[in-house]
């Protein structure tokens, strides 16, 4: 059973107050006969002196004028002191209320207003709470907490933080007084936070000229004016419900179309970014905001093609996520809208899911939506991985294509789950794939014509620098959780190194999975973009192992001029070039010797840096988009004719193991295991092997 609020039961004792402020009540109505007594009480019943009670009738057809008037003649002998004026309009004001609070202010002669709707209640200590922060000669608005009641009274919901909170940061828990372009910024760049002016007491002011403005608004002329009126002031917050605002089916804003209240959202939002230097958070709430009335909008042809991302949920680090984020941009700047989707978790919203994307790969103007309930029809959509295309295939779409990074069934013992990742190049999806390995196996293995772009690197930030002193040091991509980084095999190939050249100092990133090694080394584990090129550039090799598909570190460090150690492998021989690369027999030993052979000859090394530089020029990202873009527009209208063969690029032999590498290699097997993280494997490994055989038995 629902509470039921009655403020006659809850009269508190009147304030004997020594020169009280000046507070008028303005009251307008309009066809409130219902409630205009109780609104009427609310505010005779408060335990602060009320100074003026100014009643407003907007022509209402319903019996308020003369139930209003039997009440002031009743006041009149109840409350002698109370100034009382009832003001009747002789024409309807044509639905703007503002034109109303613009007339009761200008009736007004107190120093501070509340205009009290004549739907809504409050408590009797309402004006004794929000008048106290006036005592500040700054602060332009006083407002509270706002209960919900229906049209009988009953409690619907005791705080309003649903409505104004969106992210649930909390901030409106505690009481507080704070300058009004702090307000703004935080809050009222992103939404209207005020949700009732009958929980606001204002300094009186002329607000003439912000009145008349907000009457050009049907919904938001409210916000419009909080936010003008506190660019030069302060606002006090009280955290206490001490305000009923009534929600019932008469309410004027249930009838307001939801595209009306959209474009006002934006048109706003967008003045005070103009106005103020908005932090990136509050940008993306303004999103969020306005992400809220998608659904309800009705959909409109912008006559621009719309491509479906389908992709997994994000991971901090993760190279393919933001190759990913790179080409959905790459489209949004060509004029295509985009919207991105991920799998429901019962955790993620899709403001979290745009955070990361934003903080962790580059900001992004793509849709973000948590789940699969499409709101539009899609010209094309893509699967990203393999665990996308389940999802993909039932998915409604005009066309769909595959966005392909490496060789998924790689990743995967041989077994059902490596032939369900096979399968998911047999279902007919047009691949793109970055780099001309993954394309050539495509047609090769499946069947299947594909497109590529290809590998690039951010020239802004992968280049050259001059400030920076070369150490005798290698850098190493360390990602334990990615055995496609056979970090086994590297680490193996550091410890042979570490023992033929002493003096080398290695650094390994890309991880922030705890680790222990039993080398001398650094681990830097996940750094900024930025001081990955400050490491390639100190370095004077870089190893990058990838047994899936080419990484697009390799490409990095050559623009940075920093050589390259690499796999000698299927994948990686199509897409290095051979001057500025050293492919290695995939053994620890041969890498390790790969590594030796640059550091001890300088001029191979400078070569290399040098070919690596001028080679790199040619592929900044920017090209590597272009040929995406034109893969899709390959996709859309011509399903992919005419593809060319794609040949190799490495022509060398691979780089085998020296003498001492192997003798080292030998030595180190006779003193202990290289790494006890394949031994915890292997532990674990055997443990469930046991566990499986108990549990048949």
């Amino acid at each position: 059973m629902s509470k039921k609020i009655d403020i006659y039961k809850k009269q508190k004792k009147k304030l004997k107050v020594e020169n009280p402020k000046k507070v008028s009540v303005i009251i307008p109505n309009y066809n409130y006969e219902k409630f205009i007594i109780e609104r009427i009480d609310s505010v005779l019943m408060q335990t602060y002196p009320i100074y003026e009670l100014i009643i407003l009738d907007d022509c209402s057809p319903d019996n308020s004028v003369q139930v209003i008037q039997e009440k002031i003649e009743k006041i009149k002998t109840e409350y002698p002191d109370l100034k009382v004026q009832f003001i009747v309009n002789e024409k309807n004001s044509g639905g703007c209320v503002f034109k109303q609070w613009k007339k009761g202010f200008e009736a007004s002669t107190g120093d501070y207003i509340w205009i009290a709707e004549a739907d809504d209640s409050a408590e009797n200590d309402f004006v004794e709470n929000l008048i106290k922060a006036f005592d500040d000669p700054d602060v332009v608005l006083s407002y509270c907490e706002s209960s919900r009641i229906d049209g009988e009274n009953n409690l619907i919901r005791e705080k309003s933080d649903d409505l104004y909170d969106m992210c649930r940061t909390g901030e409106w828990n505690k009481s507080y007084i704070w300058d009004g372009e702090k307000e703004i910024i935080e809050h009222l760049s992103v939404t209207n936070t005020i949700l009732n002016v009958s929980s606001v007491m204002w300094k009186k002011q002329d607000y003439t000229e912000i009145l008349e403005k907000a009457g050009e608004f049907k919904v938001a002329g409210d916000w419009y004016i909080y936010y003008n009126i506190l660019k030069n002031g302060k606002i006090s917050w009280c955290s206490k419900p001490l305000n009923y605002y009534r929600k019932h089916g008469s309410s004027v804003c249930t009838d307001v179309k939801a595209e009306i209240e959209f474009n006002e959202i934006c048109t706003i939002q967008d003045e005070i970014s103009k106005n103020y230097d908005l932090p990136q958070e509050i940008k993306d709430k303004q999103e969020l905001r306005r992400s809220f009335m998608y659904p309800l909008l009705p959909q409109k042809d912008n006559g621009k093609k719309k491509i479906a991302w389908v992709i997994p949920h994000p991971g901090k680090g993760s190279g393919g996520h933001r190759t990913i984020i790179q080409n959905v941009n790459a489209l949004i700047r060509e004029g295509y809208e985009c919207d991105i989707f991920v799998e429901e978790d019962g955790v993620s919203t899709p403001q979290m899911v745009k955070d990361k994307i934003n903080e962790w790969y580059e900001p992004c103007e793509a849709g973000v939506y948590v789940g699969f309930d499409l709101k539009k029809e899609y010209d094309l959509m893509f699967a990203t991985g393999w665990q996308t295309t389940e999802f993909v295939r039932k998915l409604p779409a005009k066309k769909k294509a595959y966005f392909i990074q490496d060789f998924e069934p790689w990743f995967f013992p041989m077994g059902d789950q490596y032939i369900i990742t096979e399968n998911s190049y047999r279902y007919g999806f047009l691949p793109v794939t970055i780099g001309k390995w993954l394309a050539h196996k495509m047609q090769a293995e499946f069947g299947t014509s594909a497109e590529y772009f290809d590998f690039g690197a951010d020239l802004n930030i992968y280049k050259p620098l001059e400030n920076i002193e070369k150490e005798n040091a290698i850098c190493f991509v360390y990602q334990p959780e990615k055995s496609r980084r056979c970090d086994y095999i590297g680490l193996k190939a550091l410890k042979i190194l570490k023992s033929m050249k002493p003096d080398v100092k290695i650094y390994l990133y890309g991880s922030n999975v705890p680790a222990t090694f039993d080398f001398e080394c650094e681990n830097l584990n996940i750094i900024p973009i930025q001081q990955c090129n400050e490491l390639y550039n100190k370095c004077k090799v870089g190893v990058c192992m990838s047994s899936s598909n080419p990484s697009r570190i390799p490409f990095e460090m050559m623009a940075a001029g920093l050589p390259v150690v690499e796999l000698y492998k299927e994948n990686n021989i199509y897409d290095l070039p051979d001057e500025g690369v050293l492919l290695a027999q995939p053994t620890p030993e041969a890498i390790a010797t790969a590594i030796a052979h640059i550091i001890d000859n300088p001029e191979i090394a400078q070569k290399m840096s040098n070919f690596g530089k001028e080679y790199m020029k040619d592929f900044p990202l920017e090209k590597g988009f272009e040929q995406f873009l034109k893969a899709v527009k390959d996709m859309l209208e011509t399903d992919y004719k005419d593809i060319p063969e794609i040949e190799l690029l490495y022509k060398k032999e691979p780089f085998l193991a020296s003498d001492e590498a192997i003798k080292c290699s030998e030595e180190l097997i006779k003193i202990q295991p290289v790494n006890n993280v394949v031994d915890n494997h292997g532990k674990i490994y055997r443990f469930l092997r046991k566990v499986k055989r108990k549990l048949a038995n």
